[in-house]
């Protein structure tokens, strides 16, 4: 700028300073003129000497004094109002060209790849030059994912009340959340006190901000995509109003871009991050279909990644379903436990089925319920969540946690989550598939080895009454017998004939209660005698194994089919008394418990293997070996005891030691117990 523009520049600019120089001048120039008109007068002789005529001209020197006074203050009045101007213009040519500038080298400060950090001090400081030195801004970046705003940068008197925190969209104020994000439109209080009502609801929903007497909330917008927000605060009122927001609503759209920008690097190399661990998962799951394993490499990596102190699956097809199948934890965290079904943020995401993160657990509202207690005393700050379904059905939910801090979740965070729980997904269907095919080759199996079973039992166990009813029959054909001897011989056809029919007959009634379609006649039973009666039976044909009985006389009745019941009893104890091939004694005893009668059954004969205890309540399941080879049986005797005893309500298991015997448990409702359950027309419960 020139020597003689910076002269101007510093002209007073006051009214009084033109007025005084207009005085002086017009006064200067009147006597002046007025001096040389008297001289040329004077010298022309045209002077007048009388007195009266020298007042006269005095009168009109004065008028004329004044008139021109008159007209140089005007002239001072015009002038000063054309400096004014003058020097407006000039201030706010330089003004817009210190914006453009200020503008110009925001754009070339943020051409580069940048941060949000380095953009958020680029653009602090460029935009503080446009503001008063009252206003206290703020740059917040929006997270789309999390639904939330994040500080990226403050600067201003107020700088430490918004420096660091996070606002989400649930908790962010009403007013600012319905005009910023949801209309992305500017919002603006010029005058906090002039507007109570809204300031007041608003300083309580956003408390850094309640000093503040001038508000302003610009949205950064980018492409249509809200990235961002724009914070200023002034301890003044009107300090910030419309037009004094439009300089930093017009560089606010250069930092959008540059915000942009910089997510879309940030969201691309996360994605890259993310799919490559995703991949490492998929891989994973791909070459092992034992869930175990699945879950062990996946959710660990997870866990490592992410940086969290805990991270669990839970199983489960409802949210109130829902327990611990698997977990990780950092080195020094106490684990939940396998099977814990306190997993608040799990059932929370179950029931929503999306994805849940919370900053600070202490401080949700959600979470404030009594049954998050557990959590919260376990440590655990910030939580993260999101639901596992296949088919459109909950299989379970994927959580993580961190215990010593809250944290806030980051897009990419959810991002990854979610797709390590669709890799889960993908992991546990084939999984259920495998087990699925692996359970249905075990059943042809099964199925297989029962038929083999059968044609064993068929070959052997049918073959014996069947070879003897053929023999008696031939020789009572064709040899001569005597009386006698035809009638032994047709005894001995008659037991073979017995065997044979009752064979088949355990056989069909096998077949009858497996299907549901046995029906048991209900009438009050004394078990006592029941057990009395099948051990007199027993007692003719077992001389060896003596019979000790053991009863309750406080047992009462229980309410069942007494030929069943019987049945029961006659298959324990001739169990018991095949099993003993070397004698000993026989005990039955009957007590009371609750509101069922125990009846055990215990023999000291050659004993079970502990893997063989569940498997000899099965159809064709005996225990094969050395010993028991030629021990005749169809292996139907203890299916059928199951059956009856499932049919009635009841439990029966099996406790045993190899070479010292067996004890056989039999638990049934009491009659009183059975008919207020009405145990009679109940499903069978699972054999324990």
């Amino acid at each position: 700028m020139s020597r003689q523009g910076r002269k101007m520049r510093k002209l007073p600019r006051s009214l009084h300073f033109y007025v005084a120089a207009s005085t002086f001048y017009a006064a200067l120039v009147f006597f002046v003129v007025q001096y040389i008109y008297t001289i040329q007068l004077a010298e022309s002789g045209l002077i007048v000497a009388r007195h009266d005529t020298e007042d006269i001209l005095a009168s009109i020197q004065l008028v004329s004094f004044v008139v021109w006074l008159g007209i140089s203050l005007i002239a001072a009045v015009v002038m000063h109002r054309l400096a004014s101007a003058l020097a407006s213009a000039r201030s706010a040519e330089e003004h817009r060209q210190q914006e453009l500038g200020s503008i110009f080298g925001l754009s070339a400060a943020l051409a580069g790849p940048l941060d949000l950090e380095d953009i958020g001090r680029q653009f602090l400081g460029a935009v503080r030059n446009a503001l008063d030195a009252s206003v206290t801004v703020a740059l917040i970046v929006y997270d789309d994912v999390l639904e939330a705003f994040r500080t990226v940068g403050a600067e201003g008197p107020d700088a430490d009340q918004l420096r660091g925190e996070a606002y989400s969209a649930v908790t962010l104020a009403a007013a600012i959340r319905t005009r910023v994000i949801d209309h992305r439109q500017p919002f603006l209080v010029p005058d906090t006190a002039a507007n109570p009502e809204t300031w007041t609801k608003l300083s309580q929903e956003m408390p850094q901000v309640a000093r503040a007497a001038s508000f302003a909330a610009l949205p950064l917008v980018s492409r249509d995509r809200l990235v961002g927000a724009l914070l200023l605060m002034s301890d003044r009122a009107r300090a910030l109003i419309a037009d004094r927001v439009q300089m930093p609503m017009i560089m606010g759209q250069y930092v959008a871009g540059s915000i942009h920008s910089a997510l879309s690097v940030s969201e691309a190399e996360a994605r890259a991050e993310r799919e490559a661990l995703v991949n490492r998962v998929a891989q994973r799951a791909r070459a092992s279909l034992d869930p175990d394993e699945i879950l062990r490499g996946t959710v660990d990596e997870l866990g490592r990644v992410l940086g969290v102190s805990r991270a669990i699956v839970s199983s489960g097809v409802s949210e109130d379903d829902l327990n611990v199948s698997y977990e990780w934890a950092a080195p020094g965290v106490i684990p939940v436990g396998r099977g814990a079904r306190s997993i608040p943020v799990a059932q929370f995401a179950a029931r929503l089925g999306r994805t849940v993160v919370v900053t600070d657990i202490r401080h949700d509202r959600r979470f404030a319920e009594p049954a998050t207690k557990d959590m919260r005393q376990r440590g655990g700050v910030a939580v993260a969540a999101t639901p596992i379904r296949v088919g459109g059905q909950l299989k379970g939910a994927l959580a993580l946690s961190q215990i010593d801090r809250p944290r806030e979740w980051s897009a990419n965070d959810v991002r990854l989550i979610e797709a390590v729980a669709d890799e889960l997904r993908v992991a546990i269907t084939s999984a259920e598939a495998f087990e699925q095919q692996r359970r249905a080759v075990a059943e042809l199996e099964r199925l297989n080895r029962a038929k083999s079973d059968f044609v064993s039992i068929v070959s052997h166990e049918f073959r014996t009454p069947l070879t003897g009813i053929q023999g008696f029959s031939e020789m009572m054909t064709n040899e001569d017998l005597t009386l006698a001897e035809m009638r032994e011989y047709a005894g001995d056809i008659n037991k073979d004939a017995q065997r044979l029919n009752r064979m088949i007959n355990e056989m069909l009634d096998l077949d009858k209660m497996e299907s549901g379609r046995m029906q048991l006649h209900h009438e009050p039973v004394d078990l006592n005698t029941v057990a009395a009666e099948s051990a007199d039976r027993v007692r003719p044909n077992a001389p060896a194994h003596p019979v000790t009985l053991r009863l309750d006389p406080a047992l009462g009745t229980i309410m069942g089919d007494r030929d069943k019941l019987t049945q029961v009893l006659a298959n324990l104890l001739n169990n018991a008394v095949k099993y003993s091939p070397n004698g000993g004694e026989i005990v039955v005893s009957t007590r009371v418990e609750g509101a069922a009668a125990h009846l055990v059954v215990r023999d000291h004969g050659m004993g079970i293997p502990n893997e063989a205890l569940e498997t000899i309540f099965e159809r064709y399941g005996r225990v094969e070996s050395r010993a028991t080879r030629y021990i005749r049986g169809t292996g139907l005797g203890l299916p059928i005891v199951r059956q009856i005893v499932q049919l009635h309500g009841g439990t029966v298991w099996a406790e045993s030691t190899v070479g010292e015997g067996s004890l056989f448990h039999v638990t049934l409702p009491l009659a009183a117990a059975a008919e207020l359950s009405g145990v009679a027309g109940a499903a069978p419960p699972r054999v324990s």
